[in-house]
Protein backbone atom coordinates (compact mmCIF):
# COMPACT_ATOMS: atom_id res chain seq x y z
CA UNK A 1 0.00 0.00 0.00
CA UNK A 2 2.63 2.39 1.00
CA UNK A 3 5.15 1.88 -2.20
CA UNK A 4 1.58 2.42 -4.32
CA UNK A 5 0.93 5.69 -2.74
CA UNK A 6 4.77 6.37 -3.40
CA UNK A 7 4.60 5.53 -6.67
CA UNK A 8 1.50 7.65 -7.69
CA UNK A 9 2.91 10.68 -5.59
CA UNK A 10 6.03 10.05 -7.52
CA UNK A 11 4.16 10.45 -11.21
CA UNK A 12 1.85 12.75 -10.05
CA UNK A 13 2.36 15.95 -12.13
CA UNK A 14 4.52 19.19 -10.54
CA UNK A 15 5.81 22.59 -11.62
CA UNK A 16 9.32 23.51 -10.30
CA UNK A 17 10.45 27.21 -10.24
CA UNK A 18 13.89 27.83 -9.82
CA UNK A 19 16.13 31.41 -9.24
CA UNK A 20 20.04 31.20 -10.33
CA UNK A 21 22.34 31.85 -7.22
CA UNK A 22 23.35 35.26 -8.26
CA UNK A 23 19.84 36.43 -9.28
CA UNK A 24 20.38 36.81 -12.96
CA UNK A 25 18.32 33.66 -14.22
CA UNK A 26 14.89 32.33 -13.33
CA UNK A 27 13.38 29.29 -14.48
CA UNK A 28 10.48 27.30 -14.22
CA UNK A 29 9.32 23.63 -15.70
CA UNK A 30 6.50 21.23 -15.85
CA UNK A 31 5.72 17.60 -16.16
CA UNK A 32 1.87 17.79 -17.72
CA UNK A 33 1.80 14.65 -18.81
CA UNK A 34 -1.65 13.49 -16.78
CA UNK A 35 -2.73 16.77 -17.30
CA UNK A 36 -2.56 16.74 -20.75
CA UNK A 37 -3.75 13.36 -21.44
CA UNK A 38 -6.94 13.89 -19.29
CA UNK A 39 -7.10 17.02 -21.11
CA UNK A 40 -7.16 14.75 -24.57
CA UNK A 41 -9.74 12.31 -22.97
CA UNK A 42 -12.05 15.10 -21.83
CA UNK A 43 -12.32 16.61 -25.28
CA UNK A 44 -12.05 13.64 -27.38
CA UNK A 45 -9.11 14.82 -29.23
CA UNK A 46 -7.33 13.30 -31.75
CA UNK A 47 -3.29 13.30 -32.22
CA UNK A 48 -2.80 16.66 -33.68
CA UNK A 49 -5.11 19.05 -31.73
CA UNK A 50 -4.09 16.99 -28.58
CA UNK A 51 -0.55 17.91 -29.19
CA UNK A 52 -1.17 21.69 -29.57
CA UNK A 53 -3.40 22.01 -26.35
CA UNK A 54 -0.91 20.12 -24.34
CA UNK A 55 2.13 22.41 -25.32
CA UNK A 56 -0.70 25.38 -24.39
CA UNK A 57 -1.09 23.92 -21.37
CA UNK A 58 2.25 23.53 -20.40
CA UNK A 59 3.03 27.15 -21.25
CA UNK A 60 0.21 28.74 -19.20
CA UNK A 61 1.10 26.36 -16.45
CA UNK A 62 4.52 27.60 -16.26
CA UNK A 63 3.64 31.35 -17.04
CA UNK A 64 1.23 30.90 -13.90
CA UNK A 65 4.02 30.21 -11.71
CA UNK A 66 4.76 33.86 -11.70
CA UNK A 67 2.19 34.79 -10.67
CA UNK A 68 0.99 35.17 -6.71
CA UNK A 69 -2.15 33.93 -4.38
CA UNK A 70 -5.27 32.71 -7.02
CA UNK A 71 -4.08 34.99 -9.93
CA UNK A 72 -4.76 33.25 -13.20
CA UNK A 73 -3.21 33.83 -16.65
CA UNK A 74 -4.65 32.94 -20.16
CA UNK A 75 -3.13 31.58 -23.72
CA UNK A 76 -5.65 32.31 -26.30
CA UNK A 77 -4.29 31.29 -29.75
CA UNK A 78 -6.98 32.47 -32.67
CA UNK A 79 -5.47 31.50 -36.20
CA UNK A 80 -6.85 30.79 -39.78
CA UNK A 81 -5.86 27.12 -40.14
CA UNK A 82 -7.69 23.80 -39.45
CA UNK A 83 -7.54 24.65 -35.63
CA UNK A 84 -9.09 28.30 -35.43
CA UNK A 85 -8.92 28.77 -31.50
CA UNK A 86 -6.65 27.33 -28.43
CA UNK A 87 -7.67 28.47 -25.26
CA UNK A 88 -5.72 27.66 -21.40
CA UNK A 89 -6.03 28.94 -18.28
CA UNK A 90 -3.93 27.99 -15.16
CA UNK A 91 -4.39 29.14 -11.70
CA UNK A 92 -0.66 29.87 -10.05
CA UNK A 93 -2.45 27.27 -7.08
CA UNK A 94 -1.80 24.73 -9.93
CA UNK A 95 -5.51 24.61 -11.74
CA UNK A 96 -5.35 24.52 -15.04
CA UNK A 97 -7.71 23.82 -17.82
CA UNK A 98 -8.42 24.44 -21.72
CA UNK A 99 -10.04 23.28 -25.07
CA UNK A 100 -9.60 24.01 -28.58
CA UNK A 101 -12.29 25.06 -31.31
CA UNK A 102 -12.12 23.70 -35.09
CA UNK A 103 -12.47 25.82 -38.30
CA UNK A 104 -16.07 25.39 -39.51
CA UNK A 105 -15.17 25.16 -43.35
CA UNK A 106 -14.23 21.46 -44.45
CA UNK A 107 -11.67 23.05 -46.28
CA UNK A 108 -10.00 24.94 -43.63
CA UNK A 109 -9.99 21.39 -41.14
CA UNK A 110 -7.79 19.68 -43.76
CA UNK A 111 -4.53 19.61 -42.22
CA UNK A 112 -1.11 19.51 -44.32
CA UNK A 113 1.68 20.24 -41.95
CA UNK A 114 1.66 21.21 -38.54
CA UNK A 115 2.97 24.48 -39.24
CA UNK A 116 -1.06 25.32 -40.76
CA UNK A 117 -2.45 24.12 -38.09
CA UNK A 118 -2.98 26.98 -36.59
CA UNK A 119 -2.29 29.34 -39.74
CA UNK A 120 -2.04 33.13 -39.54
CA UNK A 121 -3.59 34.98 -36.60
CA UNK A 122 -2.70 36.22 -33.16
CA UNK A 123 -1.88 35.31 -29.59
CA UNK A 124 -3.51 36.91 -26.43
CA UNK A 125 -2.39 36.51 -23.33
CA UNK A 126 -4.58 37.42 -20.70
CA UNK A 127 -3.28 37.95 -16.67
CA UNK A 128 -6.16 38.99 -13.60
CA UNK A 129 -3.79 39.96 -11.05
CA UNK A 130 -4.29 41.60 -7.75
CA UNK A 131 -4.96 45.17 -7.33
CA UNK A 132 -5.67 45.33 -10.91
CA UNK A 133 -9.23 46.60 -11.82
CA UNK A 134 -8.67 45.54 -15.75
CA UNK A 135 -6.87 42.22 -16.90
CA UNK A 136 -3.65 43.01 -18.13
CA UNK A 137 -3.49 42.08 -22.13
CA UNK A 138 -1.10 41.25 -24.30
CA UNK A 139 -1.66 40.55 -28.10
CA UNK A 140 1.30 39.30 -30.58
CA UNK A 141 0.97 38.41 -34.01
CA UNK A 142 1.47 34.85 -33.99
CA UNK A 143 5.40 33.58 -35.71
CA UNK A 144 5.44 30.18 -36.32
CA UNK A 145 2.13 28.66 -34.87
CA UNK A 146 4.36 26.31 -33.06
CA UNK A 147 3.71 27.44 -29.56
CA UNK A 148 7.04 27.34 -28.49
CA UNK A 149 8.38 30.18 -30.48
CA UNK A 150 5.12 32.43 -30.01
CA UNK A 151 5.17 32.54 -26.32
CA UNK A 152 9.18 33.35 -26.69
CA UNK A 153 7.83 35.96 -28.63
CA UNK A 154 5.26 37.08 -26.62
CA UNK A 155 7.64 37.24 -23.60
CA UNK A 156 10.25 39.60 -25.49
CA UNK A 157 7.80 42.11 -27.32
CA UNK A 158 5.21 42.42 -23.95
CA UNK A 159 7.16 41.89 -21.62
CA UNK A 160 10.82 43.30 -22.86
CA UNK A 161 12.01 39.60 -20.92
CA UNK A 162 14.43 37.46 -23.07
CA UNK A 163 13.33 33.78 -22.91
CA UNK A 164 13.95 30.60 -23.87
CA UNK A 165 10.57 28.17 -24.35
CA UNK A 166 10.92 24.58 -25.03
CA UNK A 167 8.03 22.29 -24.67
CA UNK A 168 7.69 18.93 -25.48
CA UNK A 169 4.80 16.52 -26.49
CA UNK A 170 4.94 12.24 -26.76
CA UNK A 171 2.22 9.80 -27.79
CA UNK A 172 2.07 6.20 -26.87
CA UNK A 173 0.89 3.51 -29.40
CA UNK A 174 -2.90 4.30 -29.78
CA UNK A 175 -2.58 7.90 -30.42
CA UNK A 176 -2.82 8.78 -26.65
CA UNK A 177 -0.34 11.43 -24.90
CA UNK A 178 2.14 9.63 -22.78
CA UNK A 179 4.59 11.90 -21.40
CA UNK A 180 4.14 15.89 -21.73
CA UNK A 181 6.07 19.16 -20.35
CA UNK A 182 8.37 22.39 -20.85
CA UNK A 183 10.84 24.69 -19.34
CA UNK A 184 10.80 28.46 -19.82
CA UNK A 185 14.31 29.68 -18.66
CA UNK A 186 14.54 33.76 -18.62
CA UNK A 187 17.25 36.41 -18.26
CA UNK A 188 17.25 39.19 -15.77
CA UNK A 189 18.76 42.61 -15.95
CA UNK A 190 22.51 41.92 -15.12
CA UNK A 191 23.21 38.66 -16.82
CA UNK A 192 25.90 38.90 -19.01
CA UNK A 193 26.27 37.88 -22.83
CA UNK A 194 28.61 35.42 -21.95
CA UNK A 195 26.07 33.69 -19.18
CA UNK A 196 23.46 34.14 -21.77
CA UNK A 197 25.47 32.15 -24.40
CA UNK A 198 26.41 29.11 -22.30
CA UNK A 199 22.68 29.02 -21.46
CA UNK A 200 22.14 28.94 -25.38
CA UNK A 201 24.22 26.49 -25.52
CA UNK A 202 23.15 24.31 -22.73
CA UNK A 203 19.30 24.26 -23.81
CA UNK A 204 20.50 23.55 -27.70
CA UNK A 205 21.67 19.83 -26.24
CA UNK A 206 18.13 18.99 -25.35
CA UNK A 207 17.03 16.23 -27.24
CA UNK A 208 13.85 15.08 -25.83
CA UNK A 209 12.17 16.15 -22.33
CA UNK A 210 9.45 13.07 -23.13
CA UNK A 211 12.58 10.97 -22.82
CA UNK A 212 13.61 12.49 -19.29
CA UNK A 213 10.12 11.82 -17.98
CA UNK A 214 9.66 8.49 -19.61
CA UNK A 215 12.88 7.28 -17.44
CA UNK A 216 11.82 8.59 -14.45
CA UNK A 217 12.79 11.61 -14.01
CA UNK A 218 12.08 14.38 -11.82
CA UNK A 219 11.12 17.83 -12.37
CA UNK A 220 13.79 19.61 -10.41
CA UNK A 221 16.23 16.69 -11.67
CA UNK A 222 15.45 18.17 -15.55
CA UNK A 223 16.29 21.26 -14.35
CA UNK A 224 19.82 20.30 -13.14
CA UNK A 225 20.81 18.12 -15.80
CA UNK A 226 20.37 21.20 -18.33
CA UNK A 227 20.57 24.35 -16.54
CA UNK A 228 24.64 25.53 -16.85
CA UNK A 229 23.87 27.46 -13.22
CA UNK A 230 23.13 26.28 -10.04
CA UNK A 231 20.38 27.77 -8.59
CA UNK A 232 17.57 27.33 -5.37
CA UNK A 233 13.95 26.32 -5.94
CA UNK A 234 11.60 28.80 -4.91
CA UNK A 235 8.14 27.00 -5.77
CA UNK A 236 7.24 23.29 -6.19
CA UNK A 237 3.41 22.39 -7.18
CA UNK A 238 1.32 19.56 -7.83
CA UNK A 239 -0.53 20.71 -11.09
CA UNK A 240 -4.00 19.15 -12.35
CA UNK A 241 -6.32 19.63 -15.08
CA UNK A 242 -9.17 20.95 -13.04
CA UNK A 243 -12.67 22.93 -13.83
CA UNK A 244 -14.60 25.01 -11.16
CA UNK A 245 -17.53 24.55 -13.50
CA UNK A 246 -21.12 23.75 -11.75
CA UNK A 247 -24.76 23.20 -12.50
CA UNK A 248 -25.48 25.81 -10.16
CA UNK A 249 -22.89 28.40 -12.09
CA UNK A 250 -24.96 27.61 -15.31
CA UNK A 251 -28.26 28.26 -13.40
CA UNK A 252 -26.66 32.08 -12.36
CA UNK A 253 -25.82 32.54 -15.69
CA UNK A 254 -28.96 31.91 -16.76
CA UNK A 255 -31.02 33.70 -14.77
CA UNK A 256 -29.51 36.64 -17.04
CA UNK A 257 -32.11 35.59 -19.84
CA UNK A 258 -35.51 36.49 -19.63
CA UNK A 259 -38.51 34.72 -18.81
CA UNK A 260 -39.51 33.89 -22.34
CA UNK A 261 -36.48 32.61 -23.43
CA UNK A 262 -36.26 30.29 -20.51
CA UNK A 263 -39.30 29.20 -21.12
CA UNK A 264 -38.73 28.53 -24.93
CA UNK A 265 -35.61 26.46 -23.79
CA UNK A 266 -38.15 24.02 -22.07
CA UNK A 267 -40.39 23.64 -24.68
CA UNK A 268 -37.92 23.12 -27.15
CA UNK A 269 -36.37 20.24 -24.74
CA UNK A 270 -32.85 22.09 -24.91
CA UNK A 271 -32.27 21.13 -21.17
CA UNK A 272 -28.46 20.26 -21.93
CA UNK A 273 -25.53 22.61 -20.52
CA UNK A 274 -21.94 21.67 -21.52
CA UNK A 275 -19.02 23.10 -19.83
CA UNK A 276 -16.72 24.18 -22.66
CA UNK A 277 -13.52 23.77 -20.74
CA UNK A 278 -13.91 20.29 -19.36
CA UNK A 279 -16.98 19.34 -21.45
CA UNK A 280 -18.58 18.49 -18.49
CA UNK A 281 -22.75 17.90 -19.14
CA UNK A 282 -25.22 19.11 -16.81
CA UNK A 283 -29.30 17.78 -17.31
CA UNK A 284 -31.46 20.49 -16.30
CA UNK A 285 -35.42 19.16 -15.31
CA UNK A 286 -38.59 20.61 -15.24
CA UNK A 287 -37.96 21.42 -11.61
CA UNK A 288 -35.07 23.48 -12.30
CA UNK A 289 -36.77 25.31 -15.13
CA UNK A 290 -39.75 26.11 -12.49
CA UNK A 291 -37.17 27.50 -10.12
CA UNK A 292 -35.52 29.44 -13.05
CA UNK A 293 -38.65 31.08 -14.03
CA UNK A 294 -39.75 32.05 -10.23
CA UNK A 295 -36.90 33.41 -9.65
CA UNK A 296 -36.67 35.71 -12.67
CA UNK A 297 -40.51 36.46 -11.94
CA UNK A 298 -39.14 37.34 -9.08
CA UNK A 299 -36.79 39.48 -9.61
CA UNK A 300 -39.71 41.47 -12.06
CA UNK A 301 -41.57 42.59 -9.43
Amino acid sequence: MIEELKKKFEHRDRLVRVLSKNGYFRAVAIKNSNLAAMAQEKHNLDYIPAYFLAKTLAATSMMSAFLIGEERISLEFSGDGAIKHIFAEALQVGECRGFVRFAEEPERRRVVTLSGVIGEGILKVTRILYGEVEPIVGIVPIQKGDISSDVAYYFAQSEQIGSAVILDTDFDENGKIAQSGGIIVQAMPGATQKEIQELEEALAKIESLADDFRNNMQVEEVLRKYLPFDFDVVKKTQVDFFCRCTKEKFLEKLLLLNREEIEDMQKKGQNELACQFCNSKYILDNKDFDNLIGQIKAKQN
